[in-house]
């Protein structure tokens, strides 16, 4: 367990989805009942959200000065395909 506060506001939700996978243990929740309603997800939604999340998890890994944990597709280029365009840079 951290020392380390939650993140604020609306971030919270995203720290959620990213700690869904113990990388240590590989233990991944996010396929959890309680995870699937938390985040308004299907089992059909599942390839794409842990894409998101391997792909949130790069970028706060490229932040802190890391290298990604594996081949993940780039954040901006998997939010591209979204409806709603964001820049991250």
């Amino acid at each position: 367990m951290s020392d380390r506060s939650s993140a604020p506001g609306g971030l919270a939700l995203i720290e959620s989805l990213v700690n869904t996978l113990d990388i240590e243990t590989t233990a991944d929740s996010l396929g959890t009942a309680e995870n699937l309603e938390r985040f308004g997800i299907t089992e059909a939604d599942l390839p794409r959200a842990r894409e998101l999340r391997e792909s949130l998890r790069a970028a706060l890994l490229a932040h802190a000065g890391h290298a990604p944990h594996g081949r993940v597709t780039p954040l901006g280029e998997l939010l591209a395909r979204a409806p709603l365009v964001v820049a991250v840079d």
